[in-house]
């Protein structure tokens, strides 16, 4: 019975990150980001919209703190999505921005 609860709590941590090894995949991607970052995560240069594989090399720190801040400074500006999102949601973004090469 142990070993099968383990084998189930593994599963749970690992699975939504596989789900979503692409980010472009996502769910959520696509409702909230591929707006302004396009639907294959490479921005939009002609308005200032980073890449997201270039966004991949920082940590996931700072991408989870980005997505929940957002940035006033950009043009355009980048949403605050820390009421909008659950904190599962934006680790799966995270993990799929970390996944981008």
């Amino acid at each position: 019975m142990k070993k099968r609860m383990l084998v189930l709590l593994s599963a749970a941590l690992i699975l939504p990150s596989i789900a979503f090894a692409n980010v472009t995949d996502n769910a959520v991607y696509k409702a909230k980001c591929s707006t302004c970052h396009g639907d294959d995560a490479e921005g939009q240069p002609e308005m200032k919209v980073p890449s997201l594989k270039a966004a991949s090399a920082k940590s996931p720190a700072a991408l989870t703190k980005a997505i929940e801040n957002g940035s006033p400074n950009t043009k355009p500006k980048m949403p605050t999505f820390k009421e909008k999102l659950t904190a599962a949601e934006i680790k799966s973004l995270v993990d799929g921005i970390k996944s981008l090469k």
